[in-house]
Order: C-alpha cells, then structure tokens, then sequence
C-alpha cells in the first residue's frame, strides 16, 4: 500500500501520526504504540539466504515510528509466520530481533512462532510483524510556524521501494540487506531542540514530511543537500528508471529521518541542514 492510501486508509478510522496514543488516566505519561513489517526485502533476505538482518529493519521500522510521537521505546513483540519452520533461519532472524532492541535501547518481551503450511504456497517464505511499545516523553504537534529542517543519513534504502527495486533492478546484490538505521539515541538525547520529526518510509520524503506539517504551511528543500549521497541514489535512479520526482516520493534518498527544530545546529554529529519549513504564503514570496 503506497502512502497516500495509508494515510486516507487512517483518516478513514480516526487514526493519525505514526503511531497509536494511548492516554494516561492519571495524568502521566502516555503510551505510544506502533506496528510495522519488513516487506518486500524478505524476498530478497530469502534470495540471499541472509536472515541476520531483518529483525534489525522490524525493530527499526516500528520503533522509529514511535520516535515521531516523541516516545522512548520500552518493549517489543515479534510475530513470525513461515510455512514450515527451519529452526537455522529462525534463529537467525531472532538474532536480528535481539540485536534491534539493544539498538533501541527496548526489551523483547515476547512474541508468536506461527507455522502455517496451507497459507504458504512455497513452504520456505515467511512473514514477519513487530510492535513497539514507548512511553511519550514529549508531545509533539503539527508544526505551524517556521523551522529549520535537519536530515540524519539513512543506512541506504532501509525497508521501502523493494518491490520497485525487485520489479526493475532485480536481486542486485547483498549489500541492500543492509539494516535499517535505528535513531532512538539521536532523538532521544535532543528532545529539547526538536519540535516534530518524520520517519522517512514508503512515500519517500514528500509523502511523509507533509505528515507533520500544519494547514497552510510548505517546506523548501535545497537540491544541494543530497549531494554527499548522490553515486549511490543515481545509480538506483538509473536502474529503476524514475524521475528525481519519483525518487523524492518512493525513496529516503539518503535522509531516514528528518527533525524539524528552531536551531540550524543539533548535537548530532552527521545531521544536515537541508531546508526549512515556512508558510504557504511566504513559500510563494520566494
């Protein structure tokens, strides 16, 4: 599902942001809790016969989600569904689990093995979910006023666009298993100079960057900032054959997170200055 459709899908049911707030009564802190899966990039872990990776990107995917709702992570479930469980691969992929949480610095504290022979065709693919459960150290909300906008460096192509990148670039080579970038520390430890950030998913920067961003209000973002990432993008882009356009709505293009703050310098040690928000009137002043 693209993101546009993900976002009217949650309109739809009363839901918003990048995860699920779950209020306290008693007036304390809320609880944030999310869901995601790996995708596309399991064919590719399968292709590779590399499994070691993959619970890295199922902890990333959901606990950097729970991050744009300003939450530390606590906690961690897995649910893993096969047709028939190769106890090899399995541990191998719980490695990748266990190696996530100590990245997001959360505990796993249970999950679900499902062998389900009649749902798999091919006896040897597998599905995995994850959820993230974090306590809201911070509320964020709709950024309505100017910002500087900070990019930290994605790991690579992180856990979208692969069925694009299987449909026109084929089983390339190993190196796309590379695990999606986990940011709690970045986050977590500047809360205070950061008033909303995005999680850079499907739907590329210009389908998630607007998620956070108020009525009446646009961003800029120089052509420049991409430039220390540009060899590696270029060739994805050359391979799959879309438009820089098309790349800014697929891919991270080199940014897995984007933190919006009223400082143009963070205490963090490879974040970029990229652009800033500001409102639809001024944008068209420029």
């Amino acid at each position: 599902m693209d993101q546009n459709k993900a976002n009217q899908l949650a309109e739809h049911l009363g839901l918003s942001g990048y995860g699920g707030i779950i209020p306290n009564p008693e007036g304390g802190r809320n609880l944030v809790i999310s869901t995601d899966g790996v995708g596309t990039k399991l064919l590719f872990a399968e292709h590779f016969n590399k499994f070691d990776t993959v619970g890295i990107d199922l902890v990333a995917m959901c606990v950097n989600d729970i991050l744009c709702c300003g939450a530390r992570p606590l906690a961690f479930l897995d649910y893993f569904a096969t047709g028939e469980l190769d106890l090899p691969k399995a541990k191998s992929i719980l490695s990748g689990v266990l190696k996530g949480c100590e990245l997001a610095r959360c505990d796993l504290v249970g999950g679900e093995t499902a062998q389900l022979s009649n749902t798999f065709k091919n006896k040897e693919y597998f599905d995995l979910a994850g959820f993230a459960l974090g306590v809201q150290e911070k509320k964020f909300e709709l950024v309505n006023e100017p910002m500087f906008i900070h990019g930290i460096p994605s790991s690579g192509l992180h856990s979208n666009g692969f069925t694009l990148i299987r449909e026109r670039y084929g089983f390339v080579d190993e190196s796309l298993l590379t695990p999606t970038r986990i940011y709690v520390d970045e986050i977590m430890n500047n809360l205070e100079d950061i008033e909303a950030c995005a999680h850079i998913t499907g739907g590329g920067i210009t389908g998630n960057l607007p998620r956070i961003l108020a009525k009446g209000m646009t961003y800029y973002i120089s052509s420049f900032s991409f430039d220390d990432f540009l060899p590696y993008w270029k060739e994805v882009q050359s391979r799959t054959k879309l438009t820089w356009d098309e790349m800014m709505s697929t891919f991270n293009c080199g940014f897995g997170m984007l933190i919006l703050s009223k400082k143009p310098v963070l205490n963090i040690s490879d974040s970029y200055l990229i652009g800033e928000v500001l409102s639809e009137e001024d944008y068209g002043l420029r």
